[in-house]
């Protein structure tokens, strides 16, 4: 679960107008930028600035993920996606709810300034090793920034910044949600994978025997929206009470008999545009999703605001569903297909049979359980937030940043999310069931998250 993710961000812009209390009526003076975002249209200048600030800010949050880890380490999608999320949450938008900063409108203020200035705090706060780089970069983009209203910009974004860093200041992320795991060793039972069963990993808690990541995150860690991350926790395993009644099922078999054939590194049956699916997901969720969101903002026409909107639900999306997923993960453990195969001659299953030296396409699986696949939850919920934002099938294609010059091309989100999930049955790191569940997990947080923040504020009364 840990690779590179990209995807979404900042726009406190408009901290200057927007309304905080999704009870209460939208006024403001006709000509004032509540008004304006209200129904009117902005200058043609002020408009086309304040997107290409909500844009930057994008951008610069995904150049900033590597530096929430040490130079070198895997970055976990998880956490990256919580980055994104705090900076998107900065887009304070006059036609929605917002989501920390309930301080006055200002109706002088430069909007592209605030916008800036609040990922510019956002991005620093949350990730201090990228000060200088984002620093150099906030310079960059305030000099083409027009002087009218920078200062009180500049006090929103800052503004802005910092309510939402206050928020998530205890959410329970300074310690990675990482914590001993016991693992059992019956039929089903999660085990720990290489090379996390083995030095240095051994080290990291001396007593256990491996490494699983994130063992606690699903218990200590708070949401953006979601109630809890057991909210929407994924039924039991094939339905059955136990991972050992789990593994004797027939729909078990039939998920054995096809990542046995289909995801391992020497797998024959696993055609040419299957591999290619399975490298080409395999980057973080949340950098995909967002270069798929930005695409769709162009295509759709997306102003500022409905851009800073689609990225800060986005990101909270992506953030929840990791959570809920990995909840439903450690609430089951469940073993991963490297650990079924290589014991299935223990499994009690006669339609399952152990293949010597069977090893997962992309070495080497994630160090969490198998179900659900927080891949495929992650991009259920990213799915339904655009489709909820631009509604209707529309087509596009995307690259990746895991399989360099390839484009791939969908109809719809729904289908790019049904291949997202599909390709970790391909890749070898989970089984069908857990990308099905996975999927329809994620599609349920996604549904929520779009339902209950960041609404349409009502009109005037």
């Amino acid at each position: 679960m840990r690779a590179s993710i990209a995807v979404a961000i900042v726009v406190v812009a408009f901290a200057t107008i927007a309304c905080s209390d999704p009870e209460r009526a939208l006024v403001a003076p006709s000509n004032s930028p509540a008004a304006l975002a209200a129904g009117a249209r902005w200058p043609h200048a002020a408009a086309s600035g304040a997107l290409r600030a909500v844009r930057a800010a994008n951008e610069q949050s995904v150049a900033a993920a590597p530096a929430l880890v040490p130079p070198g380490a895997p970055l976990p999608p998880f956490v990256e996606a919580r980055l994104y999320a705090i900076n998107a949450l900065n887009a304070i938008v006059p036609r929605y709810e917002r989501y920390a900063d309930d301080g006055p409108i200002d109706a002088g203020a430069s909007a592209e300034a605030a916008a800036l200035t609040a990922a510019r705090d956002a991005i620093v706060g949350a990730a201090p090793a990228s000060t200088a780089a984002t620093d150099a970069w906030y310079a960059r983009e305030m000099a083409s920034v027009p002087d009218a209203g920078i200062p009180d910009g500049i006090a929103i974004g800052r503004r802005a910044a910092a309510a939402i860093l206050a928020r998530r200041a205890t959410d329970g992320v300074a310690t990675g949600g990482v914590a001993p795991y016991t693992q059992l060793t019956g039929p089903g039972d999660y085990r720990f994978t290489a090379p996390f069963d083995a030095p240095p990993f051994t080290f990291i808690f001396p007593g256990t025997d491996g490494f699983a990541d994130a063992a606690v995150w699903g218990t200590t860690v708070t949401p953006f929206v979601v109630a809890s991350a057991s909210q929407f926790r994924a039924p039991r395993p094939y339905g059955a009470p136990s991972g050992a009644a789990a593994v004797l099922t027939p729909a078990y078999a039939a998920d054995f008999a096809e990542i046995s054939m289909l995801g391992c590194a020497a797998c024959a049956a696993r055609t040419a545009d299957q591999t290619e699916a399975a490298l080409f997901w395999m980057e973080n969720s949340p950098t995909g999703w967002n270069r798929i969101a930005r695409t769709l903002a162009d295509r759709r026409n997306l102003d500022a605001i409905e851009t800073a909107r689609l990225f800060a639900q986005l990101q909270m999306a992506e953030f929840d569903a990791y959570t809920t997923s990995l909840e439903s993960k450690y609430h089951y453990g469940f073993w991963r297909p490297v650990s079924a195969v290589a014991l299935a001659d223990t499994d009690g299953n006669p339609a399952t049979s152990t293949i010597a030296g069977w090893q997962v396409l992309a070495f080497p699986t994630p160090p969490v359980p198998d179900y659900p696949s927080a891949h495929a939850t992650a991009g259920g919920a990213a799915a339904v937030i655009m489709e909820t934002m631009m509604p209707g099938r529309v087509p596009f294609s995307t690259t990746s940043g895991s399989l360099a010059g390839v484009t791939r091309a969908f109809a719809s989100v729904a289908d790019a999310a049904r291949e997202n999930a599909d390709s970790r049955v391909f890749i070898g790191y989970h089984f069908r069931h857990a990308t099905d569940i996975g999927l329809a997990q994620g599609r349920a947080v996604g549904e929520y998250v779009a339902t209950n923040t960041l609404r349409p504020l009502r009109g005037p009364r």
